[in-house]
């Protein structure tokens, strides 16, 4: 696989925005902030082993689930989970 140095950086520019949108959530919403920190986890993951097929599915479900249950209560968190999905896509992850 093509690694492209921009995209990655671009990446995890998307994900310290996502960190950002986890650590706005407040405690009542800590099974979200759950859910996004695992998916924070698994994108970090990823993108320290991007030739990882094994997790790539089930990290492909977790997103288009989480932007799924959070585009109404955390449009923000929705609109870089969306950014992140296009953008690992675009880099044929």
């Amino acid at each position: 696989m093509d690694h492209h140095p921009l995209n990655e950086e671009a990446l995890r520019q998307s994900i310290e925005n996502l960190r950002s949108e986890i650590d706005k959530l407040t405690e009542s919403d800590e099974q979200a902030m759950r859910r996004l920190s695992r998916l924070l986890t698994d994108l970090e993951h990823k993108l320290e082993n991007p030739d990882d097929a094994e997790h790539h599915e089930s990290l492909m479900d977790m997103l288009g689930q989480s932007i799924e249950q959070f585009e109404v209560q955390h449009p923000a968190a929705t609109g870089v989970l969306n950014h992140i999905m296009t953008m690992l896509g675009n880099m044929g992850i």
